[in-house]
């Protein structure tokens, strides 16, 4: 049987920081939303790389660029820098809100932050500004994107495919506003539309003493590694094409204000995350790992012989043993907080 493809898949980001609620506020930079340094140690994407290096785990950063124009570029051209020279993948994500600081007074003109309150001219031209950004900083031009908030509709899609992207991963089935995407109830695979390659956060249902569960996605923030494992498991025997999987450049961190001046670390979602890598090292024989920028070709293989579309089912019990596991790590977290 093929291996299942896992893609792990990390939003690499900046913040606002309130800043447009409170204009005494500054948005958030390398140190704290994507290096993750809290009291000498690094807790971003240093870490979550040095986990995945321990596994032989590939990983794709969608690292975000439209930040040049608060941050300039030497930011995001240092996170760049970083990802590649430790091996791993990098392409496109954009938050379009930080398009608001062309201007010198941001908050009388702020932006829309998702992609699908925007034409689709108008799309075209932020996403060929993004690509032209992140090319100029890592030297290949990106094949895969993701819109911030999941915000991407079918002229998303379109305007892709115009700017000559081979792969979108923004739909999110948790996040998925009725009708911006024409895709099916249980769209959880690799497919076609309007010409690019969508690959699907893949998402879960979470079963319920008292209904029918919940759907979920398999982020690292809010599905327990059993979980995860038993929805890897599934994808495995129904043949799926591939598992993605989200996390973001601050998912080890706990802020508990938008500066990030008082933090603590999650160490469960360490723990939880560590588990994963661990697991899908020891079952090579049924899982790989790989970066988008190689992944296009034999993508478009399996999307033309999918058949594993539809949602997982994940018994109470494991999401039982993650509601208490978050419970506890809130708890610990919450109690010690770090400069």
């Amino acid at each position: 049987m093929d291996k299942i493809n896992v893609l792990i898949t990390i939003d690499t980001e900046h913040s606002i920081g309130g800043a447009f609620r409170d204009p005494s506020l500054k948005p958030v930079g390398n140190d704290k939303r994507i290096f993750g340094r809290i009291n000498g140690k690094e807790y971003g994407i240093p870490l979550i790389i040095d986990i995945a290096d321990d596994f032989d785990i590939r990983l794709t950063f969608f690292v975000e660029v439209l930040n040049k124009h608060y941050f300039g570029e030497a930011e995001t051209c240092q996170v760049c820098e970083y990802i590649l020279a430790r091996g791993h993948d990098v392409q496109l994500h954009l938050h379009p809100v930080f398009l608001s600081f062309r201007d010198n007074n941001p908050v009388p003109g702020k932006k829309p932050d998702n992609m699908y309150a925007y034409t689709f001219e108008e799309q075209v031209e932020i996403l060929g500004y993004g690509k032209e950004l992140l090319s100029s900083y890592t030297g290949y031009e990106p094949v895969a994107f993701r819109a911030g908030n999941y915000g991407a509709d079918s002229h998303t899609l379109l305007a892709l495919a115009k700017t000559g992207f081979v792969m979108d991963s923004s739909y999110n089935r948790r996040y998925h506003r009725a009708g911006r995407m024409n895709v099916g109830p249980f769209f959880n695979d690799i497919g076609e539309i309007n010409g690019i390659l969508e690959i699907p956060v893949t998402s879960f249902v979470q079963k319920s003493i008292t209904d029918g569960g919940q759907v979920r996605p398999m982020d690292i923030n809010g599905a327990g590694f059993q979980e995860m494992r038993h929805v890897l498991e599934q994808a495995h025997a129904s043949r799926m094409s591939a598992v993605t999987i989200v996390m973001h450049s601050f998912s080890f961190i706990k802020a508990f204000d938008p500066q990030y001046s008082k933090c603590s670390i999650r160490m469960n979602v360490v723990k939880r995350y560590t588990k994963l890598c661990s697991f899908l090292n020891k079952n090579r024989e049924r899982f790989q790992t790989s970066g988008l920028q190689g992944f296009a070709r034999l993508a478009c293989a399996r999307a033309d012989n999918n058949s594993g579309s539809g949602l997982p089912v994940v018994p109470f019990r494991y999401s039982l043993s993650r509601m208490a596991d978050q419970a506890l790590g809130e708890l610990i977290s919450g109690k010690k907080f770090i400069l």
